[in-house]
């Protein structure tokens, strides 16, 4: 990875390889430091033992990213769409944006907010 440290991520290998192309590709696009705050999460860990079954984080198919500010957010949104990324949520309450490319049964395209 051009942009990205291993240690950057909880289990880095577990993360999807082309989720990293592609989070590669949006720091490039998106032209700014990213702050990844949340990465491959376990089954068990306390957000998906919560769900009805473990989503994309549990896959290694999806990032968390600092994002604060309209602006800031409407950047990364627009740079993470021009790379391919088809699943993006924001929260505005908690300042991040979620990216990611999908697990089995998951939409293939959905944007939502937190």
């Amino acid at each position: 990875m051009k942009y990205f440290e291993e240690s950057e991520f909880s289990e880095f290998d577990k993360m999807d390889p082309a989720l990293l192309a592609m989070l590669d590709n949006l720091r490039a696009e998106y032209g700014y430091p990213i702050k990844l705050t949340s990465t491959y999460r376990s089954p068990d860990h306390p957000i998906e033992a919560k769900k009805s079954k473990p989503g994309e984080h549990a896959y290694g198919a999806a990032v968390d990213i600092a994002c604060v500010g309209g602006e800031a957010t409407f950047k990364l949104v627009k740079a993470a769409i021009k790379v391919g990324f088809t699943r993006i949520g924001i929260s505005r309450k908690n300042n991040f944006v979620h990216v990611g490319i999908g697990y089995p049964g998951a939409p293939e395209t959905t944007i939502w907010t937190y």
